[in-house]
């Protein structure tokens, strides 16, 4: 079997070419990947915040907006179309007295009968703080606070505030987590 030998510039040439080849490979930008954006990131990031009352007392929204405020680390914007996230706020539950009256004719003595009843609601109130993307509207936190139980008006309006505070104090700490 006969081997033919290139000519020493042709030899030359192909190491040349080849070398070229793998060289423009080589600088050609790696491909990058979408970066996965988590829900730490995404709040980290966020600077502009809108936030809402959905459902309940107005007490738990008003507490923490002005404690977000406080902090200083959002800038409140007036849409959800301006922000980077949305945080919801509602409570649930009303401990209070409900009385109702109801009449109707005695069968017996043909005359109208009043009655009342009272009814003392201790259903559990509890405040609800929900934080979402603005773009996706995916949640990205979420945390729930019990309200403590009182009988006057003035406790109960405390109580509220205290379990709003906690809340925003939570969401402050995942956030922001305290040094150990």
């Amino acid at each position: 079997m006969r081997t033919t030998k290139w000519p020493t510039f042709l030899r030359a040439a192909a190491v040349v070419v080849i070398a070229s080849g793998f060289l423009s490979h080589a600088q050609q930008s790696p491909e990058k990947k979408p970066l996965i954006e988590t829900p730490s990131m995404r709040l980290a990031a966020a600077k502009n915040v809108f936030i809402t009352r959905t459902h309940g007392s107005r007490i738990p929204l008003d507490v923490i907006k002005s404690t977000l405020e406080g902090w200083g680390r959002f800038t409140f914007v007036e849409t959800p179309e301006k922000a980077d996230l949305i945080i919801e706020i509602s409570s649930t539950g009303d401990s209070g007295v409900q009385v109702s009256s109801s009449s109707k004719v005695s069968p017996e003595t043909g005359q109208e009968e009043k009655s009342n009843t009272t009814r003392k609601d201790i259903s559990p109130t509890e405040v609800k703080m929900t934080v979402f993307d603005s773009r996706n509207k995916r949640g990205l936190w979420t945390a729930t606070e019990s309200v403590k139980f009182a009988m006057k008006e003035k406790g109960k309006e405390n109580n509220l505030v205290d379990a709003s505070e906690r809340l925003a104090s939570k969401f402050h700490e995942r956030l922001e987590p305290p040094a150990k």
